[in-house]
């Protein structure tokens, strides 16, 4: 099998889409390829204007590259735009250290072209080298496609040129980069910085397993929501109030989910929802439903996240309450309570809503009150939200993005633009899965969301509500009294596994500690001349050595499988900072000793953390029993 057979088979399985692209060329057309003996010294001619890749010979340019890249010898991850000729990244790929290259190209026949001189099937099977055309590039692929090892590097971050050919691709070589950084900006917004938002979450969601147990089931409700072909997802933004009437004449011909903080503007306008949505773990959320009737809750699904506030829960007496659980906190999964599964990936109760409705199959989905966005006159909210139409005040926000239409821009905020994230992705795996969906997005303003039909809510009407027949209701069954036994007693089970878990990491740690913050406060343990060299050495190796052990065990499935996003936000940040240092190079004895002190004296931090974490989540832990004796 020849080199580009071999590159090629690996790709189908690695990158599909790339594979296709690559499949429709059968020589090179645009590029000239001048050889010797030696294909790595292979030049590329551009024939559209006559530029070459290397102005020098290839392989003494390329050795150039690499003596430039020494620096760069401790780096995990690395990310270049341009292929070249491809030794440059089989030269790079030697290098244990480096975990993955990650190259952008704008024309598919240098892949192609590099493809054929040199052989990367190895490299690419094992995840070392990705290649990503630069029309494929996109936020959503690209998250979902970095580990979250890489992400933790995001501060070693940096997007260097194969060669200075590739100047003339100044605009998609800052689009690209954009891109990467609004992935790794995405990542730390998700990771969030404060440990007791995830301790309030747990300690809610232990508190609400008894109440998710006894309830349908997630699986249930997609199984029986789809009684007619359309969702139209209820959001509350500016443009709301104009949909409103349209909405009330035919809401007996699609499924309604709304967001919780629609709720009285609907009962108002006597519109009733079949599916509410909440995702919030705060009690203000109660508020949404302590300001309906007990009468407009009857025959409503409540669809909402295990994490909910036992003030919105006390607030629910009427309709069905489903919980699901979030598919971002390892915990959850934990429990292995797959039926009742894993709702909200993106940030927002709509974010929710929409997930939801794709997962049920409606043939469409239509969007209204989705702004993302502050209206014309500097509204946040719809008229007659029980919070006001400026609860987010204008003045605080300085962000812009693409107006619905495309005509413009809009002012947004943060949180919206995550919210915004939020459904792209969403929208962009649907394309990828060839999903049949269509989405429709009919506020009539606000932002634009990729991936959406902008269409007037009046003409979806017209073209798919009037002559369909009524909806039916949603009629879920609620699990069995021996069926809740068996679940709340795996549940009490998995609590005692993950204790153990949790008291076994925190021994190993407050040990080490101990020993480290002894070495650490003796400042001449730290220190070296000629005479004590060995003995230093012998010392640092110990202290790393052990702490590499921990941060393996740290980083065990196993441990991971609960705690990683209870303990994540406490130490994420800590984890970016201990990247860096650990990409910095050590050519000198000098310059390793000093890496090696900051990486303990960091790691220190990471360890102190921890401890406090874990003796924190332990304590609460160790006070459920779910009723089981």
């Amino acid at each position: 099998m020849d080199i580009y057979a071999q590159n090629i088979l690996t790709l189908k399985v690695k990158a599909p889409a790339l594979f296709e692209r690559l499949n429709q060329i059968k020589t090179n057309k645009t590029f000239e390829v001048f050889v010797d003996d030696n294909l790595s010294n292979a030049n590329i001619l551009d024939t559209r204007d006559n530029s070459i890749m290397y102005i020098k010979k290839p392989l003494e340019e390329i050795k150039e590259k690499l003596v430039k890249l020494k620096n760069f010898s401790q780096y995990r991850y690395l990310y270049f735009f341009g292929f070249g000729n491809g030794y440059l990244f089989k030269q790079l790929l030697k290098n244990t250290i480096l975990k993955k290259i990650t190259i952008i190209e704008a024309e598919v026949e240098l892949i192609y072209i590099a493809l054929n001189l040199i052989d990367f099937s190895q490299e690419i099977l094992e995840d070392r080298l990705s290649i990503i055309y630069v029309d494929d590039l996109a936020f959503s692929s690209l998250f979902d496609s970095i580990p979250v090892d890489e992400k933790l590097y995001f501060k070693t971050y940096n997007l260097f040129l194969a060669s200075d050919y590739y100047e003339k691709y100044y605009t998609k070589i800052i689009e690209s980069n954009k891109i990467f950084l609004k992935v790794f900006s995405y990542y730390v917004n998700i990771s969030g910085n404060n440990c007791f938002d995830e301790i309030q979450g747990l300690t809610q969601f232990l508190d609400n397993i008894p109440i998710m147990l006894k309830n349908p089931t997630l699986k249930e409700l997609i199984h029986k929501a789809k009684t007619c072909d359309t969702a139209i997802i209820i959001a509350t933004g500016p443009s709301l109030a104009k949909q409103l009437a349209l909405l009330k004449k035919i809401q007996n011909k699609a499924v309604l989910i709304s967001v919780d903080a629609s709720l009285p503007i609907l009962e108002k306008m006597g519109i009733k929802p079949d599916i509410v949505t909440s995702i919030e773990r705060v009690s203000a959320t109660a508020l949404f439903y302590k300001s309906i009737s007990k009468v407009f809750q009857k025959n409503i699904i409540f669809a909402i996240t295990a994490v909910a506030h036992k003030n919105l829960l006390d607030s629910i007496t009427e309709g069905t309450i489903q919980m699901s659980m979030r598919p971002t906190g390892s915990y959850y999964r934990f429990f292995n309570f797959d039926e009742w599964g894993y709702l909200g990936e993106g940030m927002s109760a709509g974010n929710m809503a929409f997930e939801l409705a794709t997962l049920v199959g409606f043939k469409r989905i239509v969007l209204i009150g989705q702004d993302l966005a502050y209206s014309k006159d500097g509204k946040s909210h719809s008229k007659d939200h029980i919070f006001g139409e400026n609860e987010i005040e204008n003045s605080k926000s300085n962000e812009f993005i693409t107006a619905y239409g495309g005509n413009g821009v809009v002012k947004t905020t943060h949180a919206w633009k995550l919210f915004l994230n939020g459904y792209e992705r969403k929208l962009k795996k649907l394309e990828q899965e060839k999903s049949n969906i269509v989405t429709i997005n009919a506020t009539e303003g606000g932002a634009r969301i990729k991936g959406t039909i902008e269409i007037p809510f009046e003409k979806v009407i017209e073209k798919y509500l009037l002559n369909v027949p009524d909806k039916r209701d949603i009629k879920l069954i609620l699990p069995t009294k021996i069926q809740y036994q068996k679940n709340i007693l795996k549940a009490k089970n998995k609590l005692s596994e993950a204790i153990k878990l949790g008291t076994s990491m925190q021994k190993k740690v407050d040990k080490f500690l101990e020993l480290l913050t002894r070495e650490i406060n003796n400042s001449k343990n730290f220190s070296y001349d000629d005479s004590n060299k060995a003995l230093i050495r012998k010392k640092m190796y110990f202290l790393l050595s052990n702490l590499y052990k921990i941060r393996t065990k740290y980083y065990d499935i196993k441990f991971q499988s609960f705690f990683t996003y209870l303990i994540a936000p406490l130490v994420s940040h800590i984890e970016f900072d201990i990247a860096k240092i650990m990409v910095l190079p050590e050519n000198t004895e000098e310059e390793k000793l000093e890496k090696q002190k900051q990486i303990l004296n960091i790691n220190h931090e990471w360890l102190l953390r921890i401890s406090a974490n874990l003796y924190n989540i332990l304590k609460i832990l160790k006070k459920k029993s779910f009723g089981v004796k």
